[in-house]
């Protein structure tokens, strides 16, 4: 366990079906879903006062979905997302496309990956009025996450 701010400690959290592994805040709620018949599914964390903050990993199998359909659905999901920043960058898992928004009432940043066999998309919303709140949790997971075979 480590500490990424004053009060978030975070573990490390492995999944050999959905060929990742990622640190998490330790206290977060965990949700796991897998979608039947396939290696695909995706996690979901909640922190324990349930005020509308997401963290989720999706993980899907290349053969089934390719990394821009993923992006796309998603898009589709945050009705009115407004993207300030779409860049690219180098991670310890690879390179990866880093998106930030805002809609309405929601901030959101996310994280795509992919390689030859599995497309990974990591994202966070929360409420903007918690945005500092949460500051610090995706630097810190995103770091953390890795491909594992």
């Amino acid at each position: 366990m480590q500490e990424t701010g004053p009060k978030i400690k975070t573990g490390m959290y492995i999944d050999a079906v959905l060929e990742c592994a990622i640190e998490y805040p330790l206290l977060w709620t965990k949700d796991r879903r897998l979608t039947y018949g396939t290696k695909s599914g995706e996690l979901r964390w909640t922190p324990p006062q349930a005020d509308g903050t997401l963290l989720r990993l999706i993980s899907q199998e290349r053969k089934t979905i390719e990394p821009e359909q993923q992006t796309a659905r998603l898009y589709q999901e945050l009705a009115g997302l407004k993207i300030s920043l779409e860049e690219e960058v180098a991670l310890p898992a690879g390179k990866a496309t880093h998106i930030v928004g805002d809609s309405a009432e929601k901030h959101f940043e996310s994280y795509q990956f992919s390689n030859v066999n599995r497309s990974y998309l990591i994202y966070l919303t929360t409420l903007k009025e918690n945005t500092k709140l949460y500051s610090g949790v995706m630097d810190k997971v995103i770091h953390t996450f890795q491909v594992v075979q």
